[in-house]
């Protein structure tokens, strides 16, 4: 377990610069591969029918701009995937964490009150995947991983660095039970699915707004 931790030398991009060095957790590499190559795979031939369909018409340009919004988002996710990280370690109080969207969080240590370990259903039932959520006293979450996201050596080196007790759920679970029994381990969206609904519907028909409006600005332009 000990090749998860990046060398000590490492520790200059310690947000907080502890005495002594943290070392830092990253996301696998792997998994921001496959992800490349899965996004690549979906949206190759999808562009590929929109040039076919529009250069007869000559409006080439609104999918060009938003090929190119598509690539630089894609180029959003990777950076915030890269940046990433968890800084733990035995030796400092300090728990640091930077989120997906590089929002930086810190607790300290003796806030935490337990571990809350679990083996959770995909969406499609077909395998489980580990979580582990450090909580507070009052049950206020402090820091989540996923098995999506993290390895089951990463959750293991998290909880041997914190020096409270580790609840293991007995049996796998859904995300729906995990809702119902354990709400506060939960992210908001995961609370709420309504609110997933609504968010994708909204998303939804925001891009293809967006995509009409800059199709109808092309076309005033031509003509």
């Amino acid at each position: 377990m000990k090749g998860l931790l990046l060398p000590l030398a490492s520790a200059s991009r310690d947000p907080l610069q502890s005495d002594p060095p943290r070392p830092r957790l990253v996301l696998p590499r792997s998994l921001l591969r496959r992800g490349f190559f899965a996004a690549l795979a979906f949206t190759t031939p999808v562009f590929g029918v929109l040039y076919v369909i529009v250069v007869p018409d000559g409006h080439v340009l609104a999918v060009i701009a938003t090929h190119i919004a598509a690539v630089l988002l894609a180029s959003a996710g990777a950076i915030g995937y890269f940046r990433s990280a968890i800084w733990i370690g035995p030796g400092s109080s300090m728990v640091t964490e930077r989120g997906f969207f590089g929002r930086l969080g810190s607790f300290d240590k003796s806030d935490s009150a337990s571990i809350l370990r679990a083996e959770v259903f995909t969406s499609d039932g077909t395998e489980s995947l580990p979580q582990l959520v450090v909580l507070s006293a009052d049950n206020r979450r402090l820091l989540r991983m996923r098995g999506q996201y993290w390895t089951r050596e990463h959750m293991d080196l998290v909880a041997e660095a914190m020096d409270v007790p580790v609840h293991y759920l007995p049996e796998a679970v859904s995300i729906g039970e995990l809702r119902s029994d354990y709400p506060h381990s939960l992210y908001l969206l995961e609370r709420q699915p309504l609110l997933v609904v609504v968010a994708a519907i909204g998303g939804t028909a925001l891009a293809a707004g967006l995509f009409l409006l800059v199709l109808s600005l092309l076309k005033a332009f031509h003509s």
